[in-house]
């Protein structure tokens, strides 16, 4: 069993890189938009559209091998500390009560091969989706140039506009993945559910084998505070495994564990461990289950849920995420290109843009203090630094600067 807790944060390193890669990707296409030169209706124009469109799809491929490189030890790391987690808080009430020894909880021989096994699949759908990340930007940059060629040439936009569109569309949208399915997602957002789910759902493969080696009958399922409504329902409660009995559901039909909507299923931070009547207690009370659905916090005047609470400070996050990524992509644009004219004209929009996200920053600030909230800093990131012990500190710190003295000289 993994805590909510435990769910919410592991991930947050392995999200800065991908942050890395994300920055990165967008200030490719920014300077690629660069050097392809004024926009004109010649042949020249577009030969020089294809060569940095090839370009760019050679930077990114480069990058993601780079990022795959170092994710693949990561990404082992993550499920062996998972593991060793959830086995040791699913032996904790035995643990407590003196009938099992720390010393005694080991991963068996099946529960490893299960837990590489799973830490292999994660690598590779996560590579499989960086690498659609290549097409979908080589498109996305066509895309924006093509979007821009068309605002020029009809009269209707200055050349400078057209760019500043077509780079802050670029921006806006992000680093994009391709399912097989065709479905488009955002690069954080989908390595995020992958490592989610394959960590949750792994674990609670490995706390299926340990209850069957225990000859557990009862599971119980974690709760948390902002539980999306159709999981609150058998959040915190005792179920039998096996059937039913009095007072316990089965618990495969109540939670719905196995399926995507269900227990341990997309994005889901529920899991469960072992329940022995007699000897475990309850880890949650009715009171504690009804607070964690009770509005309560204050807001603008209204009281909204936990729930309410996470999506509206989620909101917030994108905002600012999608700002500094706008911020990135002009920088890199103001480093390349060549025009003096160019050059005074986006650092403008640099500053016009700095002040937006100092806005939204102090918003959510606001927010959080009204409603007691922590800044979740991993969330608002977009391109990572690390402290001296490899822990994740904050986004590119030039830009970052850069953002700061705009914003005070645009308020001069």
């Amino acid at each position: 069993m993994l805590t909510p807790e435990y769910l919410n944060s592991f991930s947050s390193g392995y999200l800065g890189m991908c942050d890395v890669l994300n920055e990165q990707i967008i200030r490719d296409v920014a300077r690629r938009i660069a050097k392809t030169g004024r926009i004109t209706p010649t042949a020249e124009w577009q030969l020089k559209q294809a060569k940095q469109s090839g370009a760019l799809m050679d930077d990114v491929i480069r990058e993601v091998g780079v990022l795959t490189g170092k994710s693949d030890t990561e990404i082992l790391r993550l499920f062996q500390d998972a593991g060793l987690s959830g086995m040791l808080q699913d032996a904790k009430p035995l643990l407590q009560a003196g009938k099992l020894k720390t010393s005694n909880i080991v991963l068996s021989g099946a529960m490893q091969k299960t837990m590489e096994a799973a830490a292999e699949k994660c690598r590779g759908e996560i590579g499989n989706l960086t690498l659609t990340t290549a097409i979908a930007t080589q498109q996305e940059y066509m895309q924006a140039l093509n979007a821009a060629y068309m605002k020029v040439t009809s009269g209707a936009f200055s050349y400078q506009e057209a760019i500043r569109q077509a780079i802050r569309d670029a921006a806006v949208k992000g680093t994009s993945v391709m399912y097989d399915s065709g479905y488009i997602s955002k690069l954080d957002t989908a390595i995020r559910t992958a490592l989610l789910t394959g960590v949750n759902q792994t674990a609670g493969k490995l706390t299926e084998l340990y209850a069957s080696e225990l000859g557990a009958e009862y599971y119980e399922t974690t709760a948390h505070a902002g539980a999306r409504p159709s999981h609150s329902v058998w959040q915190g409660k005792v179920f039998k495994i096996e059937g039913t009995a009095p007072g316990y559901e089965n618990f495969y039909e109540a939670t719905g564990y196995g399926t995507g909507a269900g227990l341990c299923g997309w994005n889901c931070r529920h899991s469960f461990y072992p329940y022995w009547p007699g000897v475990s207690k309850p880890a949650y009370t009715k009171d504690d289950l009804e607070d964690y659905s009770r509005p309560k916090y204050s807001f603008a005047g209204n009281l909204l849920t936990e729930y309410e609470c996470m999506q509206k400070q989620r909101e917030y996050e994108r905002a600012v995420r999608e700002y500094k990524r706008i911020l990135a992509a002009y920088d890199s644009y103001i480093q390349t290109v060549q025009s003096e004219t160019d050059r005074a004209y986006f650092r403008e929009e640099f500053q016009k843009e700095s002040v937006k996200l100092k806005e939204k920053e102090s918003q959510m600030k606001d927010f959080c203090k009204q409603t007691g909230r922590s800044i979740d800093t991993a969330r608002t990131q977009v391109s990572a630094v690390y402290d001296g012990n490899g822990n994740l500190v904050s986004f590119n710190r030039s830009v970052s600067g850069k953002a700061v003295w705009a914003n005070k000289k645009a308020r001069k």
